[in-house]
């Protein structure tokens, strides 16, 4: 009877959270921005780009080439799977669900493996889709019409159905991490999923993601294959002439042996000794188990006596002895307000950092400044900024503040001034060193900057009415100026972005985003 009932609770458990999960628009952003992904990762013969170098030769486009292609993919789906499903539990805890399952006799392991079914379950209809991309791709970019199903597939299943089952269990992982902040997990797991890509490519051992499995099957093939094969292999974006130009080399795809099989088993093995290692820390929704934060004693926060007047107060108050009541707005006080919002209960962690990384922007080489510690001492700002244009909605408090008097023309420009303060207050060591080597160009760009991080951070808040978004975007820009990234360079700091003009692009698209933003929370208002 106890069994029946574990069993029949996390099949609904998964039933309601996939049904939940498929009808949202993230769902379909989702699985358009994998469709766009797979797309890029096949490009056309006679593209000026690929993804896949094999030197002096190229892959013929056959069944198995394009189906190893599409598989070889998985680290990518990784990233958008992950920021799709990790978000069950804190959906269950902020809807009040997870507290009426916890009333119940539900166990935390039971409650977390009907979740990474579902999240499993998502995650294999997002695949089924890019299966069915897989043979239309094959259509468009095949150099043959034979169509060899099972070489087109066969990596999928083999190879992509467990990585999804790892992205599964490593998004509940994070999820059921009680008491831990979400947007700091959405940071942090875009640098694990750096350290998993990273390792796997330099190790099958580590191969999490199976792409060292099949650049490896790749690499055998062609070497035995090609004599002359100048033993040149490279992935990720490389810019190189026509690859009609190169020699063809036809692949008849993958070996199947049993090593390859029993690997895929044991990673899907350890990412359910992940989870089942979650619920060790997961609270079943107890909220006497969370503890309240120490709110620090920061030097701006100013402790008032209450002094009560000696003066007893009248028995009766007449209305027409009151003094008039007179409507008074000042928008510096909205802005100081907005402040004093931002810089409440910051840990002393957050504090020292963003002392060290100003003081190493004043002190350290202008290049290192300009490039490294700008970036990062506004980074360290993410989890407020990724909050401003979504705190209404998710405090549960925008009927109030929608309800104040010219909401939009008071309180999101105020929003808005405080956060570019910040962001300029934390620049002024670069602005100023930029601008006594008279690099003019240098300080418009981080001003564009400073513009266009909390106007993006403001409209995606606005448009998704969350943080996750921003987090990760925004994660990825810094992390792409760090590594010279010119396209993600929104402070100027790079010779190739500086060469673009991109503070320009950034200029005209923060004012997009501003009109934008304005035009979504007159939306939300009305």
């Amino acid at each position: 009877m106890e069994t029946e009932y574990a069993r029949t609770s996390i099949f609904h458990i998964a039933r309601a959270d996939f049904l939940q999960r498929i009808r949202s628009y993230y769902f379909l952003i989702a699985i358009g921005v994998c469709i766009f992904v797979m797309y890029s990762f096949v490009p056309p013969v006679n593209a000026g780009y690929t993804m896949v170098s094999l030197g002096n030769y190229r892959g013929f486009y056959n069944s198995a080439w394009i189906g190893s292609m599409v598989a070889m993919c998985i680290p990518f789906f990784a990233l958008v799977g992950f920021y799709l499903v990790n978000n069950s539990v804190k959906r269950d805890e902020d809807t009040g669900v997870g507290q009426i399952i916890a009333t119940t006799r539900i166990s935390k392991v039971q409650y977390l493996t009907g979740k990474l079914f579902s999240n499993f379950a998502v995650l294999l209809v997002m695949l089924a889709v890019i299966a069915v991309m897989t043979v239309v791709m094959f259509m468009v970019r095949g150099e043959t019409n034979q169509v060899e199903l099972g070489k087109l597939l066969l990596p999928l299943l083999i190879l992509t159905v467990p990585g999804m089952f790892i992205i599964a269990a490593l998004g509940l992982f994070f999820d059921s991490l009680s008491g831990i902040s979400r947007g700091f997990m959405n940071i942090a797991y875009f640098f694990v999923w750096i350290f998993l890509v990273s390792g796997g490519l330099g190790s099958q051992a580590t191969d999490v993601f199976a792409v060292n499995t099949g650049m490896l099957e790749i690499q055998k093939s062609i070497a035995g294959a090609h004599p002359d094969w100048n033993n040149s292999f490279g992935t990720g974006i490389i810019i190189r002439d026509k690859l009609g130009s190169c020699k063809v080399f036809t692949w008849d795809g993958m070996t199947w042996t049993p090593g390859i099989i029993l690997q895929r088993i044991f990673w899907m093995a350890m990412a359910f000794g992940l989870v089942l290692l979650g619920s060790l820390r997961f609270n079943r929704f107890d909220a006497s188990e969370k503890r309240e934060r120490k709110q620090p004693n920061l030097w701006f926060r100013k402790k008032r006596e209450i002094r009560m007047d000696d003066v007893p107060m009248p028995l009766q108050i007449k209305y027409r002895e009151l003094p008039a009541a007179k409507a008074r707005f000042s928008f510096f006080s909205l802005v100081k307000a907005e402040l004093l919002m931002t810089f409440r209960g910051k840990p002393t962690l957050w504090m020292v950092l963003t002392a060290g990384l100003f003081a190493a922007s004043l002190f350290a080489p202008l290049e290192f400044a300009h490039k490294f510690a700008l970036p990062l001492v506004w980074f360290l700002q993410i989890l407020t900024l990724s909050k401003l244009g979504s705190r209404e909605v998710t405090s549960r408090c925008n009927e109030y503040i929608f309800s104040a008097p010219s909401p939009l023309w008071r309180q999101l420009p105020a929003t808005f001034s405080a956060a570019v303060l910040i962001l300029l207050v934390l620049a002024i060591p670069v602005l100023l060193r930029t601008l006594l080597t008279g690099n003019f160009y240098g300080v418009f760009a981080v001003v564009a900057g400073a513009l266009f991080v909390p106007a993006f951070a403001i409209l995606s808040g606005i448009l998704t009415r969350g943080s996750k978004l921003f987090e990760v975007m925004f994660t990825i820009m810094v992390y792409g100026i760090l590594n010279s990234v010119p396209w993600f360079d929104f402070v100027g700091a790079t010779r190739e972005s500086q060469d673009m003009g991109m503070a320009h692009y950034l200029a005209v698209t923060t004012l997009g985003m501003i009109l934008l933003a304005f035009s979504g929370r007159r939306w939300q208002i009305r």
